[in-house]
């Protein structure tokens, strides 16, 4: 890739540098225009830009599960992780010393010698689940989270349904798949159930935390 407009490139590769956020390639326009107004860059000319930068080392380039790529710094020698709140797209990194040398560890163990690797947690940040409504219908939860089924709403034969399926408060359910024209997919106990739109109107349920004095407390509640 032969490299023109040399100028207009170190203007974007200055500003890429200033900010520490992730940013996909149109947000590094709108940064570009804010920055300097005169300066108009078509899409093309941006994401050639990047890619030339994410060859010489200056910039990465992150493809997260249903986002648009996004470009970050690239430090030399240093390695983090990154969280991903399916909701709402916020991107957080995370480093921790001690998981890197269980990975060396188990590595070592497998008579294994990694050059690289990544590790992307998906699920839902805090700001997220403080907006939720409390008790929101299993239609509007997100895939792979678990939940609790607090509340079957509804008529008489639509609560018989859903208890004849095993589904009644206190169950748990991890949502496998939730189209808007459904079905709904939620498996428990091992067993997959497809619900219809209908039906899982009627399903009010909470966000059922993995983290383990979560799990501790589920398992072993209080008498």
């Amino acid at each position: 890739m032969q490299a023109t407009r040399i100028q207009e490139r170190l203007e974007i590769l200055d500003l890429f540098l200033s900010i520490e956020q992730h940013v996909t390639l149109l947000e590094l326009a709108v940064l570009v225009r804010e920055k300097n107004p005169a300066r108009i860059h078509d899409m093309n000319f941006l994401k050639e830009t990047m890619e030339m930068f994410c060859q010489c080392g200056f910039a990465r380039k992150r493809i997260f599960e249903s986002q648009d790529p996004v470009y970050e710094h690239h430090h030399l020698g240093a390695h983090h992780d990154h969280f991903i709140c399916t909701a709402c797209g916020e991107i957080r990194e995370f480093h921790n010393p001690a998981l890197e040398r269980l990975q060396l560890e188990i590595a070592m163990e497998h008579h294994f010698h990694p050059l690289q690797h990544k590790m992307e947690i998906y699920g839902l940040c805090t700001n997220c689940l403080e907006q939720r409504e409390p008790k929101p219908p299993l239609l509007l939860t997100t895939v792979g989270e678990r939940v609790k089924i607090v509340e079957i709403t509804g008529s008489r034969e639509v609560r018989g349904r859903l208890a004849a399926m095993g589904l009644s408060p206190g169950t748990i359910l991890e949502v496998i798949n939730r189209n808007p024209a459904g079905p709904v997919i939620v498996a428990t106990n091992d067993v997959r159930i497809a619900l219809d739109t209908s039906l899982a109107a009627n399903i009010r349920v909470v966000h059922s935390c993995r983290h383990p004095h979560c799990l501790d407390q589920e398992n072993h509640p209080l008498s």
